[in-house]
């Protein structure tokens, strides 16, 4: 099976898009996260992704699938399964009618379980295409729990001496995450407004946080929490606050994190993404035939290699759009 990528996935013999960031006539949007979306004409999608990119779609004709629920056209059958990455996120399997070859696409997923998402789904496949963001042995992940305990006792501390705690996570699935976990921990919670209304969305879609929280306004009461996702828009609305500390909760944290890691006072590796090991065990468990590694490090594809797996890294890099890479079958 060809595998083209060049800025989102497509497979030629089956003529079907995947998270493609350009506009096409139908694509899959595994999840809804903006690197992976695009206003298509026709977008696949899970009912909860539809429900979170509601505005973004209004002016398309989404395909609604429920996990499990096949689509059938002349060429494939596909199916999505949970990703466990954030709210609606999806795995596809696509079948071949003509090969009976099993394709999975991973998009971005999460193998550790939590509270608010439905958990990964392994899929057994012949052709796995794999996210792969942290694809470095470097980015080996402690247990949450462990990292959950050191972010509580240190907001804690700073709320002992009076000080203001800001916890960083990306708007659409780690803020959620962080924020069920904390009001877990009986912490009093303001949300910044994106967060605030997606963290409704969750509630629409039958998610229930164990507390009341509320929507930051600019009054900040002591002895609470802020919860906003990073970037200067944030940074901009709290300049006139003194007295804060900021945590950022990020894989990037477990090994020092990129050249852009934002200056934080604390910096914690906690993900909504599979570590290193966990996306080796992901291959290991579904058993595929062939494995392409997408929007990530090549260091996984090698190390995959090594164990035997016929893997190549697609970086589009240079790419043209009428290439690919073509392994064969062990």
């Amino acid at each position: 099976m060809e595998v083209i990528f060049s800025r989102g996935v497509y497979l030629p013999e089956l003529d079907f898009w995947m998270d493609s960031r350009r506009k096409q006539e139908t694509s899959l949007i595994s999840h809804g996260h903006s690197d992976h979306t695009a206003r298509h004409r026709r977008p696949i999608l899970t009912p909860n992704t539809r429900l979170l990119l509601s505005d973004y779609l209004s002016r398309t004709d989404p395909v609604t699938l429920e996990y499990h629920e096949p689509l059938e056209t002349e060429k494939y059958t596909l199916t999505l399964h949970p990703a466990g990455h954030c709210l609606g996120s999806a795995q596809a399997l696509l079948q071949s009618k003509v090969s009976g070859e099993r394709v999975l696409y991973t998009g971005d997923f999460k193998v550790r379980s939590n509270p608010i998402n439905e958990p990964l789904e392994p899929v057994p496949c012949d052709v796995l295409i794999m996210e792969s963001t942290y694809g470095r042995p470097e980015y080996s992940f402690p247990p949450e729990e462990q990292v959950l305990a050191t972010a509580c006792e240190t907001l804690r501390e700073w709320l002992s001496r009076g000080e203001r705690p800001v916890v960083r996570g990306w708007r659409l699935g780690k803020a959620q995450e962080l924020l069920y976990q904390f009001l877990d921990q009986g912490f009093e919670v303001l949300v910044e407004d994106s967060v605030y209304q997606i963290a409704c969305t969750y509630r629409e879609s039958g998610v229930d946080f164990p507390g009341e929280f509320r929507r930051f306004d600019g009054d900040w009461p002591e002895g609470q929490i802020l919860i906003c996702p990073p970037g200067p828009r944030s940074s901009k609305s709290l300049s006139g606050i003194r007295g804060k500390r900021f945590m950022d909760l990020t894989g990037w944290a477990t090994a020092g994190g990129p050249q852009w890691s934002r200056r934080a006072d604390a910096s914690l590796p906690y993900s909504d993404h599979a570590d290193f090991n966990e996306l080796v065990g992901y291959v290991q468990q579904v058993k595929p035939k062939q494995v392409y590694t997408v929007n990530g490090f090549p260091e996984l594809a090698a190390h995959l290699r090594q164990l035997g797996y016929p893997a190549v890294h697609l970086n589009g890099k240079g790419q043209a759009e009428d290439s690919g890479f073509q392994m064969k079958m062990l």
